[in-house]
């Protein structure tokens, strides 16, 4: 896959233990399609992968902000948030304010999603 869009996400309690990863990419296989494939589960395992065919370009995007948006609510569904451990958006798939948010850094080199 050609990357249009990519996000590592991590969610870390060690009081919980817990440690999430998530990442979204988003790209044009060889064949034109879009593709957005998305790996999430422990931090250091292999974890699971969905990948998505999706119409159009619109589409994937919609379907990035979706997943996006899901691990935005994480505080309230497992206690902790997700911080952003890279991104990578050339073409600017996330708004402005979105953006703002992700790109942020903290001490450990991941910024907060929220």
């Amino acid at each position: 896959m050609i990357a249009a869009f990519s996000a590592y996400l991590e969610a870390c309690d060690p009081e919980r233990n817990r440690w999430r990863s998530y990442h979204v990419e988003a790209g044009r296989d060889l064949l034109g399609d879009w593709l957005v494939e998305v790996t999430f589960g422990r931090i250091g395992a292999r974890g699971r992968t969905v990948r998505y065919v999706t119409d159009d370009e619109l589409a994937a995007r919609r379907l990035v902000r979706t997943c996006l948006r899901r691990r935005a609510s994480a505080p309230k569904r497992i206690g902790i948030g997700y911080r952003t451990c890279e991104l990578v958006d050339p073409a600017g798939w996330l708004q402005r304010a979105s953006r703002k948010s992700l790109s942020s850094t903290a001490n450990d080199g991941c910024g907060s999603l929220i």
